[in-house]
């Protein structure tokens, strides 16, 4: 089971591998395409407004997935696609430096939530699309996994 310590490591871990990928990005590599699937491809800037974006909702986010009812899925009825795409377009017209300030304080905020988060709600059983397990499990698989995943791809230099 992830622990409450885990959960902060990890959100400890995207703020600075976030920091670090993109410390040496120029004005024109943050437009570089690094994602592309089925709803549309995303450039570098756009990688990182989902997941700005994602660390800005976790904190309403974890307490929702504690109160489905057994047997319920907290993602039931969700278009991700369009989720997605309002959230990635809320953060495109930020300059790239105040975009990675939103970043870091999303983080930090996460952080200090995941600290008072009760036991009871980070060991609360829950299922989120594929994805069940305690809340602690499912928050780790949903923000740090899926964020680092979009971090490093983001380093890379082309469209995959």
């Amino acid at each position: 089971m992830t622990t409450r310590e885990d959960l902060i490591q990890g959100r400890e871990m995207i703020k600075r591998e976030g920091l670090r990928v993109t410390s040496t990005f120029s004005p024109e590599e943050w437009k570089i395409a690094v994602h592309d699937d089925e709803g549309g491809g995303w450039n570098r800037k756009q990688v990182y407004s989902h997941v700005t974006a994602i660390g800005e909702i976790a904190p309403s986010m974890a307490p929702n997935l504690a109160s489905v009812p057994a047997g319920g899925d907290g993602g039931a009825g969700l278009d991700l696609n369009a989720m997605n795409a309002q959230l990635v377009a809320a953060k495109e017209m930020l300059s790239e430096d105040e975009l990675m300030d939103a970043f870091t304080a999303a983080y930090e905020k996460l952080i200090e939530f995941i600290k008072e988060m009760p036991a009871e709600q980070l060991e609360a059983q829950t299922k989120f699309m594929a994805v069940s397990g305690s809340v602690a499990d499912v928050v780790d698989s949903l923000i740090v996994l899926h964020g680092l995943a979009h971090i490093y791809s983001a380093g890379g230099s082309a469209s995959s």
